[in-house]
C-alpha cells in the first residue's frame, strides 16, 4: 500500500509543478538568501531530538522537557526546552566548554545571552514558534538549524 501512495505523491508533485509552477525568480531569491545564512559562521545541524518519532517511542508517560543537540565539526550545541504555561524556558551548553555569545533568533526578535565558563546559558519568556541559535565564541561563529518550540 505504500507504494500506492508514493506513486499518488509522485503525481501530485508533479500536478502541482505544472499547473502552479513557482516563479524562478523566486526560487533564485531563496537559494540566495539560503546561501548567505551563514556566509561568516559555520553550520550547526540538529542531530537528536528527544520529540522526535523514533526517540518518542522510547519514553514512557507523559513528555518532558524537549531535548536537542546541534552538531558543527568543533562546537556542539545542546538545549533544554521546557514548557512553562504559555512560554518556554530555554537552557543549554556548549562544549567544549567556554564563553560565549548567545543570540536567541526568533521571527519577531533576537535576544542576546552570554554562557558562563562551563558554556551555560538560558533565558525565559520564549513564545512558541520557530527558534535559532548564533553562537559566537572567540574561535568561531556557529549557526543552528531553526526548530519549532
Amino acid at each position: 500500500m505504500s507504494d500506492d501512495r508514493s506513486g499518488l505523491e509522485e503525481e501530485l508533485r508533479d500536478l502541482a509543478r505544472l499547473l502552479d509552477p513557482v516563479p524562478e525568480h523566486l526560487v533564485r531569491q531563496a537559494v540566495s538568501a539560503y546561501a548567505w545564512h551563514t556566509v561568516d559562521a559555520e553550520p550547526a545541524e540538529l542531530t537528536f531530538d528527544s520529540f522526535a518519532p523514533e526517540q518518542a517511542a522510547l519514553v514512557r508517560g507523559p513528555r518532558g522537557p524537549r531535548l536537542l543537540t546541534f552538531e558543527a565539526p568543533t562546537l556542539t550545541v545542546e538545549i533544554e526546552i521546557t514548557e512553562c504555561g504559555d512560554t518556554r524556558r530555554l537552557t543549554g551548553r556548549i562544549s567544549p566548554p567556554r564563553r560565549a555569545g548567545i543570540e536567541v533568533r526568533r521571527p519577531d526578535r533576537r535576544l542576546h545571552v552570554e554562557t558562563d565558563e562551563l558554556g551555560r546559558f538560558g533565558c525565559d519568556g520564549l513564545s512558541a514558534g520557530p527558534l535559532g541559535l548564533r553562537c559566537s565564541t572567540a574561535e568561531q561563529t556557529v549557526v543552528t538549524d531553526w526548530v519549532a518550540i
